[in-house]
Formats: structure tokens, sequence, C-alpha cells
């Protein structure tokens, strides 16, 4: 119990200390303009990988989730096909039978 006490303290003194220094580094006019310029990389870096994925023909993120979830719907409806299929050809067969018999 002491150990989970302790590491409580430390993680809640953590988040004090994080809190603090990020709030210090937002009122730094310095750290705030290497953070857009930053981020503006990042967007250009992002529209240049997807520029060149899209003219070598690879699927982005977005397309290959709606190509995985129309896999993931066709595979329901032939699983369910599949069992109606069971069922049809199960009340077939006794039919079958039962004309063999009666037959």
């Amino acid at each position: 119990m002491g150990d989970t006490g302790f590491l409580n303290r430390l993680r809640s003194r953590g988040q004090e200390v994080l809190t603090q220094v990020s709030a210090e580094l937002s009122q730094n006019k310095h750290f705030m303009q290497a953070m857009a310029g930053a981020m503006r990389g990042k967007e250009k870096l992002e529209e240049a990988v997807s520029r060149v994925m899209r003219q070598m023909n690879v699927p982005s993120r977005s397309e290959l989730k709606r190509a995985l979830a129309r896999i993931e719907a066709l595979e329901k409806q032939v699983a369910s096909l599949k069992r109606a299929g069971r069922k049809t050809s199960a009340r077939g067969g006794r039919r079958r039978t039962t004309r063999k018999a009666a037959g």
C-alpha cells in the first residue's frame, strides 16, 4: 500500500511539473514561433507525402479503411448467404429423404 501511495504522489508531482513547464513554454514567444513553424513544416511534409503516394497509386489510410469496411460487410453477407444456403439444403435434404421413403 505504501508503494501505491508513493507512486500516486510521484505521478501527481510529475503532472504538476509538466503543467508548470507547459505554462512557461506557452508564454515564451520564441518557443511558440518555433512550434508554429514546426506545425507548418509538418503540414507541408504530409501534403508532399500524400501527393507522392497518389502519384504512385498508393491508397491513403482513409481509402484503405473504406476498403476494409467494405470487405468486412461483404464477408458478413457471404456468411449470411452460406447460413441461408445450409438451411435451405438441410430442408431440401429432408424432403428428398421423405420422398424416397414414401416412394
